[in-house]
């Protein structure tokens, strides 16, 4: 978990003295995918899924120079192979790695 998702989920709990992050007047949510595709809807978004969130997280670690096998810890992915699906957003990384061995 980064330090600024765990200083916002503190200051959450602190303000709502509550368990739950999301939470209806308190009271935890049955239904999440219900929640989030209101939410959705309220912001404006169409054809958002929750594995869309996942998937642009993975994408923009990838593209960010973030190892595959880091990635693939965080994903918590059962193989590296799924993972391996995002090794085509890296070109620039891979360059760089091989640029590095030269000392360029």
């Amino acid at each position: 978990m980064s330090k600024p998702l765990k200083e916002l989920l503190t200051a959450i709990e602190k303000n709502q003295n509550c368990l739950y992050v999301f939470n209806n007047n308190g009271a935890k949510i049955g239904n999440f995918r219900k929640s989030f595709m209101t939410a959705c809807k309220n912001a404006g978004l169409k054809d958002l899924r929750i594995h869309d969130l996942r998937h642009v997280f993975a994408s923009k670690m990838v593209m960010n120079g973030t190892s595959l096998y880091i990635t693939w810890e965080l994903l918590g992915h059962r193989t590296t192979e799924m993972t391996k699906r995002y090794s085509h957003l890296m070109p620039d990384t891979l360059k760089k790695a091989v640029d590095d061995v030269w000392g360029k």
